[in-house]
């Protein structure tokens, strides 16, 4: 080991203070705030009122339709992420002519903003004339108003989600392919195993401690999404496609401040839960060397 590659413990206490400064801090004291009967018509003389905000947000008829949209979200992003991430990083490791071209064209919708993506999306699925409409009219369909309903609205929003992130997926999975040891793949070559076996029986269990870091953050940011739906439906139609960034949003923007954080604070359960669980299944089919 080189010694002078090992950076002395104090190195560490700036962005310590930065992070508990900056993040620690704000995120306790809001929380705190979560057992208060803090509003837009009480920002003084704050009392403490205990479970109430956390029992009203449980009792909350948008809290289930929040928590089913949440995992939806999360579901669709993380499987189709992580499987897209794989297959074009899987033809992108291979020899051909444009692919340093293709792996910047891929990428670049991670780069894109929120708003500008959002946008975008919310123009290709407009009713009268959205680019996915206009095709649906050329084959002799018929336009659908894929904000108009939940089912529609959420595909649209998952499409646009998906989009975005697949070139992230895919950069983490290249670099996990071209990590694997070109011996291994020449002695299974070597044994008879096709191309397609060489991969699945070689490769992917090599690179499964990458492909599960590639879920957890698809996990973790498909729980977190808000920017996306708040730009496309801000929710809507109705509360049909909220989540619980858009709920909290929607709680703030209405001055129920206190409300707003129980649900942060119920979320960020949901999130340590769920992150914590997959965590521990991971590990069952994780390769070690």
């Amino acid at each position: 080991m080189d010694r002078r590659k090992i950076y002395p413990l104090y190195m560490v206490i700036a962005p310590a203070l930065v992070f508990i400064v900056l993040f620690v801090i704000p995120s306790t004291i809001g929380y705190v705030y979560a057992f208060t009967n803090w509003s837009a018509a009480r920002s003084s003389n704050l009392r403490f009122v205990g479970l109430e905000n956390i029992i009203s947000v449980i009792q909350n008829r948008k809290l289930p339709v929040a928590l089913v949209n949440t995992l939806i979200y999360a579901a669709v992003k993380t499987v189709t992420v992580t499987v897209l991430g794989l297959f074009f990083a899987y033809l992108l490791n291979r020899e051909i002519r444009t692919r340093m071209i293709l792996r910047t064209v891929y990428y670049i919708p991670v780069i894109l903003s929120a708003l500008v993506v959002g946008l975008t999306f919310s123009a290709v699925f407009e009713t009268r004339h959205g680019v996915i409409n206009e095709i649906i009219r050329f084959f002799g369909g018929e336009a659908v108003q894929w904000f108009g309903g939940r089912f529609t609205a959420v595909i649209a929003i998952c499409a646009a989600e998906v989009w975005r992130n697949t070139g992230y997926a895919i950069v983490i999975s290249l670099t996990g392919m071209q990590s694997v040891s070109p011996e291994y793949l020449e002695a299974a070559r070597i044994d008879g195993a096709s191309e397609w076996q060489s991969y699945r029986i070689v490769t992917l269990p090599l690179i499964m401690s990458i492909v599960n870091v590639n879920i957890l953050f698809s996990l973790i940011y498909g729980l977190k999404m808000f920017d996306l739906i708040y730009i496309m439906t801000s929710g809507g139609p109705g509360n049909s496609t909220e989540s619980f960034g858009t709920l909290m949003m929607n709680e703030m923007a209405a001055g129920r401040y206190a409300q707003s954080v129980s649900v942060n604070l119920v979320f960020t359960l949901v999130l340590v839960a769920v992150s914590v669980c997959w965590q521990k299944i991971s590990e069952m089919w994780e390769y070690t060397e």
